[in-house]
């Protein structure tokens, strides 16, 4: 093979550009023909579009009647030598790459050998579909639903034979699903036996192309048409995440999630051939691998089924990609498969997928509307008033935590991030997920916050196997601790939140401090705080989260000899406008009608129907365990009946 030309001719050819200078056609939706490989010039007899259908990156295709696929060059190589680049000869590659040379692609040699004409006709002989790439790795093969590296073309050949189990299959796809034989063959689907029954067999791939495992189906039959709907798949099998291997390289094309195998290859029936997935666990189990291979592309569009299960379980998919990049999709049919079967137009798709809606979207609706959610409010408390924070005189204050937008402020050395540490600690003790992050200590420091509460005091006075204990309860919490230390840029710490918010349900995230993220920002430092602000509020109730954000006060309340006030800092417009809760955290020493250190919370803001603005909660303060209580005694040193006093 001759080396460099290849690469440069891939990066400069798009599928679009040389089609027509080859012979190919422009059909609907984006199709092309005649296939130079095996001469068709439809899908189907009954489908006229062009059998070839494009890639979203224009750089690749695939015959839908043969099967045959591959790049541009794979393109220019069936119709010049009437085969694929990979299997042509040295002496036919010359061929190919004298075409891109004569059109410009390529530089051309210093000595060009002769080179057929390309309006030459060179008669494309048909060729078979390879076998699918089948991967053998260890587990379990017994059992109906065994696996075996045969399992597939055997399954493939039994659907095809005519016999019983065949034809109930195969009666099943085309009359009942309305798959045609072109796509039954392009997604190599296939028949087994179980106990006398047929089962459908749908190959799983992995994002590589590679047949990894099965999917089963029950189907109906002529005698049983009632049968019930069953799956299966091979155990011990991998469970890859279906159609990964026709994800798109162009990363702004939406990707369609669906609920189940069917209805992806419904999607292929209507036209759609890429860039369609679904789960191969069950429509309520989407699966971290599955997510990482998602992550790098930037939208999304649900497309499952319009019921009470279907909305659950979009809602959870949609929590986990992240709303913000994610739309919801009805059909008027409960899902593709059925769109399909009752013989629906691609134009009702087409239109109901152009009609998606944002799932953090905004919608005008009449207040009878909110009445089944204002119920489901009232049955659940802790929703409606928001989370218990572990302090009846908080709870009284604030009214729980809700989603939303909190600012902590207060003097240098008042603890402020010690009291939103054991705020969220709290919070992950009673199951709920946070996140810490703390740009101006390191992650380290974090760690001995938790420590000390969770040994209830100095951790290096107790044994190195108390310590493990320690760190094995915290790393039993629902805690998660962003990894850096010193300046970051916004745009990074919000990507991390998110993406704990997603992956590992988080609900509650600590950012500290403000004055980290804006840094630098020079005479537009007010501004950059602004927007910052901003986007944190609106992140917090598209997310449905409550993001806790520590800020430093300016110097102006020292010099007035009062406590701090959110109009203390920098970009208060936008904090007094956007925040939904805006704390101040005082700490008091011990005096002489109160012989233990306190802090108080004053809430200068609460938008809470539950809560009381202007509020403030005393509450005790054990130095040692870095923790707050309503009372001294319910603090650790307090249960152990110490007083920790100022000397004299």
């Amino acid at each position: 093979m001759s080396g460099g030309w290849i690469g440069g001719a891939k990066d400069r050819a798009r599928i679009s550009e040389i089609a027509s200078a080859i012979g190919l056609g422009r059909g609907r939706m984006n199709s092309m023909g005649p296939c130079p490989a095996c001469g068709e010039g439809t899908r189907g007899s009954s489908d006229p579009r062009g059998p070839i259908g494009v890639a979203g990156d224009d750089r690749g295709w695939r015959c839908h009647r043969c099967s045959v696929g591959g790049d541009a060059i794979d393109l220019v190589a069936w119709k010049v030598v009437g085969d694929s680049f990979s299997d042509a000869s040295p002496e036919q590659r010359v061929e190919v790459r004298g075409w891109f040379e004569r059109a410009g692609l390529i530089e051309p040699r210093s000595r060009t050998p002769s080179v057929r004409s390309v309006s030459a006709s060179v008669r494309p002989r048909p060729r078979q579909r390879k076998p699918d790439p089948v991967v053998s790795t260890s587990g379990p093969s017994g059992g109906p639903f065994g696996w075996s590296e045969s399992l597939i073309p055997d399954a493939v050949a039994r659907l095809g034979s005519g016999d019983r189990i065949g034809e109930s299959v195969n009666r099943y796809l085309t009359e009942v699903r309305r798959f045609t034989p072109e796509v039954i063959s392009e997604w190599s689907l296939g028949a087994i036996e179980v106990s006398g029954e047929p089962w459908l067999v749908i190959p799983l791939r992995d994002d590589l192309g590679r047949v990894v495992s099965a999917r089963f189906r029950s189907v109906p039959t002529a005698e049983n048409p009632d049968r019930k709907k069953e799956y299966r798949v091979a155990p011990g099998r991998p469970l890859p995440l279906f159609g990964a291997d026709r994800l798109s390289g162009d990363l702004d094309r939406p990707v369609l999630i669906v609920e189940g195998e069917l209805d992806v290859i419904a999607a292929s029936v209507f036209g759609i051939v890429s860039n369609v997935v679904s789960g191969t666990a069950g429509a309520s189990t989407f699966k971290d691998e599955w997510l990482d291979l998602l992550e790098r592309h930037r939208s999304f569009v649900l497309l499952y089924d319009d019921d009470e299960a279907g909305d659950l379980g979009a809602a959870g998919l949609a929590a986990r990609l992240g709303r913000y990049r994610v739309a919801r999709a009805r059909l008027p049919r409960n899902d593709l498969g059925e769109c399909l079967a009752a013989g629906d137009p691609f134009e009702v798709v087409e239109r109901t997928l152009d009609r998606a809606e944002p799932m953090f979207g905004v919608a005008i609706r009449r207040p009878t509307s909110y009445r089944d959610r204002i119920e489901d409010l009232i049955s659940r408390p802790a929703t409606l008033r928001g989370l218990p924070t572990g302090s009846a005189k908080l709870d009284s204050c604030v009214g729980g935590i809700r989603p939303g937008l909190w600012v902590v402020t207060g003097d240098t050395g008042h603890g402020k991030t010690t009291w939103a540490t054991w705020l969220l600690a709290e919070q992950a003790r009673a199951g709920t997920g946070v996140l810490l992050t703390s740009f101006e200590q390191s992650p380290v420091g974090t760690v001995q916050k938790l420590m000390r509460g969770e040994v209830g005091g100095d951790f290096t006075s107790v044994s190195e196997s108390e310590r493990r204990a320690a760190f094995d309860r915290l790393d039993r919490l629902p805690l998660y601790i962003l990894d850096h230390y010193g300046e970051a840029t916004f745009e990074d710490v919000r990507d991390a939140v998110r993406y704990a918010i997603r992956r590992h349900g988080v609900r509650i995230a600590l950012i500290d401090h403000l004055g980290f993220l804006a840094r630098g920002s020079g005479e537009g430092e007010r501004q950059r705080i602004e927007e910052i602000v901003r986007a944190l509020a609106t992140i917090a109730v598209q997310d449905e989260v409550t993001i806790v954000l520590i800020a430093h006060p300016n110097r102006l309340s020292k010099a007035q000899q009062r406590r701090v006030q959110l109009t203390d800092l920098k970009g208060a417009s936008a904090i007094e406008q956007d925040t939904h809760v805006g704390i101040v955290v005082e700490r008091l020493n011990p005096s002489k009608d109160r012989a233990f250190p306190a802090t108080v919370i004053h809430f200068d803001k609460v938008r809470s129907e539950f809560g009381s603005p202007g509020s403030r909660a005393l509450m005790a303060f054990d130095p040692r365990a870095c923790s707050f209580a309503d009372r001294w005694e319910d603090t650790p040193a307090g249960a152990a009946g110490l007083r920790l006093v100022t000397p004299g």
